[in-house]
C-alpha cells in the first residue's frame, strides 16, 4: 500500500479539490445513467405511438442532460489532471531535494542512472495512476453499480445474464493482472540497466573509441536492449490478448441480450425501448468492469514505482545535521584537522592516518603527494562530505559534526578536480541568478578577471550561452570559469561581506598553462583578502610560494613546512621536486 499512502498524504492537503472531483464524477455518471432511460421513453412513448411533441420534448431534455454531463466530465478531468500533475511536481521536488543531501557513498548505493529513472519515469507512473484514479476508479464503480440497478429496472429476468458475463470478464482480467504484475517489476529494473549503459557509453565515448571497445560495448547494450524488449513483448502480448478477449465477451453478451430480448419482445414481455436501454446499460457495466480491471493492471506498476521512490526518501543521508546544531561565528574562520584518520566503508586500510593541519585566515596552505596519497580526501573532510573515522575536524574550534552541513558548506568555496558547468549563461554559472545591470554584474566581471577568464568571455559578454557541461568551451576555459565561480563567493558583496571563509583548489590548475596558472596565483591574495586558501596540486611551481606545504605519503604526513624547509628535510618532497624541476629551478 506504499502508493496509497504516498498519494494519500498529498491528497489529504487537497480535500476540497478531491471532494469536488468526486461530486462532479458522480453527477456526470448519474446523467449518463439517465440518458438510456430517456431514450427508451422516446422509443416506447414517442416513436411507437407517433407522438412527435413528446419526442421533441424528451430530445431537448436529453440534449440538456448531455451538455451537463459533458461539462461535469470535462471539469472533473481538468481538476484531476491538475491534481495529479501537482503530485508529480511535489514528488519530484521532494526526491530531488532529498538526493541533494546524499553523500557520494549514498549516491553510489543507488547509482546515478537509477536515481534519474526514479525521479522521472517512476514519478510519471505514479502520476498516471493518480490521474486514472480520478477519471476511472471514481467513475467505474458508480457506473457499474448504477448500471446494474438500472438494468434490473428495465428487465429483471434479462439481468440474470449479468451473473454469467461479469464474473467471466473479472476472471479474465484477474488472470492477466496476475501475469503482468511481476513483469512490471522486471521492466523497471531493465530500464535502469539501459539508463546505466547509456550513461556509461555517452560519458566514456572517447575512451571507448580510443581502446576500440565499440564492438564489446555495442554487444553489451544489445543484450540489455534485447532483455528489455523481451519483457515489453510479454507485457504487450498480454495486453494484446486482453483487448480482443474482452471484446469477444462484450460482443457475445450483446448478441445474447439481443437474442433473448427479441424473444421476450415477441412474447410481449418486454418493450423495444427497454431492450435498447438494457443494451446501453450492459455496455456501461462491462465498460466499468473493463476499466476497473485495466486500472488494476496499471496499479502494480505504480506500486513498484512508489516503492522505488519510497526507498530513496526513506534512506537517511549518512551525514546529516545534528538535532541542535551550533552556529558558526562571523568570519574569518580557522579550520583544523586534529590527528585525523579516515577509512572509507569496506576499505582494509585507512586513506588518511593521523593527519594534523591548521588553516588560519590569510594563509595559503598547499597539499602535495603522489597519486593515491589522500590529498582529495583532506578536501572532502573540510566541507564534511565525509566524516573522520578518528580524530576531529573543526571550524573555529567547533567540531564539524556539531554544525549544520548546509551552513558549513556556505562558508567554503571549492574548485573541484573535474570542471563542470551548467546550461545557462556565464553569469548564471558564476553567480546564479543576477539582475542585469546590478552590482552583481560588476562582481562577476571581477571574478572573471581574477580567474583570467575575461579575455574569452569579453567577446560574448557575461550573458553568453553555456551548454550543459560546458561542451562549447575548451577544458581550460571551463576550468577558469569554475575558478571564477569560487572566487565570486570570496569577493565582498554589496554589504562588504565575503560569503566564503575557505577557498579550496582541488588540483584545479592542471588544465591551465603555466603562465595562466602564475597570473591567477599572483592576483589571488589581492582578490580574496584574508580568506584562507588551500591548494591541492601536482605542480611544485604552483605550491612553492605557499605559507605551508603538507606532504602526504600513503595517507600519512611525510612533512609540513615551507618549500625551503622541506627541501632540506623531507625526502618525498625532494623526489617530487626533482621529478619536475632542475636543481637551479628548485633552489
Amino acid at each position: 500500500m506504499t502508493l496509497a499512502r504516498m498519494a494519500g498524504s498529498f491528497l489529504r492537503r487537497r480535500r476540497g479539490i478531491v471532494a469536488a472531483i468526486v461530486l462532479l464524477q458522480l453527477a456526470q455518471v448519474v446523467f449518463n445513467l439517465w440518458l438510456p432511460s430517456l431514450g427508451a421513453d422516446i422509443i416506447d412513448r414517442g416513436i411507437l405511438r407517433d407522438d412527435t411533441p413528446f419526442i421533441w420534448r424528451m430530445g431537448g431534455v436529453m440534449f440538456g442532460a448531455t451538455l451537463v454531463q459533458i461539462g461535469c466530465s470535462v471539469l472533473a478531468i481538468y481538476l484531476g489532471s491538475r491534481t495529479a500533475m501537482a503530485l508529480g511536481r511535489e514528488l519530484r521536488a521532494e526526491t530531488f531535494r532529498h538526493v541533494q543531501r546524499f553523500t557520494t557513498a549514498d549516491r553510489h548505493r543507488f547509482g546515478a542512472p537509477t536515481l534519474v529513472t526514479r525521479t522521472t519515469n517512476d514519478v510519471t507512473q505514479i502520476q498516471m495512476v493518480v490521474l486514472l484514479t480520478f477519471t476511472v476508479i471514481v467513475n467505474a464503480p458508480i457506473m457499474g453499480i448504477g448500471g446494474v440497478v438500472m438494468a434490473i429496472r428495465q428487465d429483471p429476468q434479462l439481468s440474470l445474464l449479468l451473473l454469467l458475463v461479469v464474473p467471466l470478464l473479472l476472471t479474465l482480467i484477474l488472470l492477466v493482472m496476475s501475469a503482468l504484475s511481476p513483469r512490471h517489476v522486471i521492466q523497471q529494473k531493465r530500464i535502469d540497466r539501459i539508463s546505466t549503459l547509456l550513461r556509461e557509453q555517452l560519458t566514456g565515448v572517447r575512451v571507448i573509441r580510443a581502446f576500440r571497445r565499440q564492438g564489446a560495448e555495442s554487444r553489451k547494450f544489445d543484450e540489455a536492449n534485447t532483455q528489455l524488449r523481451s519483457v515489453w513483448l510479454q507485457i504487450g502480448t498480454l495486453w494484446a490478448f486482453l483487448i480482443p478477449a474482452t471484446n469477444i465477451i462484450v460482443g457475445l453478451s450483446s448478441a445474447a441480450v439481443v437474442w433473448t430480448g427479441g424473444h421476450r419482445i415477441v412474447a410481449g414481455q418486454m418493450q423495444v425501448g427497454a431492450l435498447a436501454a438494457f443494451i446501453s446499460y450492459l455496455m456501461m457495466i462491462l465498460g466499468a468492469v473493463t476499466m476497473t480491471g485495466m486500472m488494476a493492471m496499471l496499479y502494480p506498476r505504480g506500486q513498484v514505482s512508489a516503492k522505488r521512490i519510497r526507498e530513496i526518501l526513506d534512506t537517511q543521508p549518512s551525514i546529516a545535521a545534528p538535532e541542535h546544531p551550533l552556529r558558526l561565528p562571523p568570519g574569518p574562520l580557522t579550520f583544523a584537522l586534529d590527528h585525523v584518520t579516515l577509512r572509507y566503508p569496506g576499505a582494509e586500510e585507512p586513506v588518511l592516518r593521523d593527519v594534523s593541519l591548521t588553516l588560519a585566515p590569510g594563509t595559503t596552505t598547499a597539499i602535495v603527494g603522489s597519486t593515491g596519497s589522500g590529498k582529495s580526501s583532506v578536501v572532502r573532510l573540510l566541507p564534511r562530505l565525509v566524516d573522520a573515522s578518528d580524530g576531529v575536524v573543526t571550524a573555529e574550534g567547533i567540531p564539524l559534526t556539531a554544525l549544520d552541513p548546509a551552513e558549513l558548506r556556505r562558508r567554503i568555496a571549492v574548485v573541484p578536480q573535474q570542471a563542470f558547468l551548467f546550461s545557462g549563461t556565464v553569469a548564471s554559472n558564476v553567480a546564479g541568478r543576477i539582475r542585469p545591470g546590478g552590482e552583481e554584474e560588476e562582481r562577476v566581471i571581477k571574478a572573471l578577471k581574477a580567474a583570467q577568464a575575461w579575455d574569452f568571455v569579453s567577446e560574448g559578454g557575461i550573458h553568453a550561452s553555456i551548454e550543459a557541461g560546458g561542451r562549447n568551451l575548451s577544458g581550460g576555459q571551463r576550468q577558469r570559469l569554475t575558478i571564477a565561480r569560487a572566487l565570486y563567493r570570496c569577493l565582498p558583496d554589496p554589504q562588504g561581506k565575503r560569503q566564503a571563509d575557505l577557498l579550496v583548489f582541488d588540483d584545479s590548475f592542471s588544465a591551465l598553462d603555466f603562465a595562466t596558472d602564475a597570473r591567477i596565483r599572483l592576483s589571488l591574495r589581492d582578490t580574496v583578502g584574508d580568506t584562507t586558501i588551500l591548494i591541492v596540486a601536482q605542480r611544485v611551481a604552483t605550491v612553492r610560494s605557499s605559507t605551508a606545504i603538507l606532504v602526504l605519503d600513503r595517507g600519512g604526513v611525510a612533512g609540513l613546512g615551507t618549500h625551503d624547509e622541506l627541501m632540506r628535510n623531507c625526502a618525498p618532497y625532494q623526489e617530487i621536486v626533482a621529478s619536475q624541476l632542475s636543481a637551479e629551478e628548485a633552489a
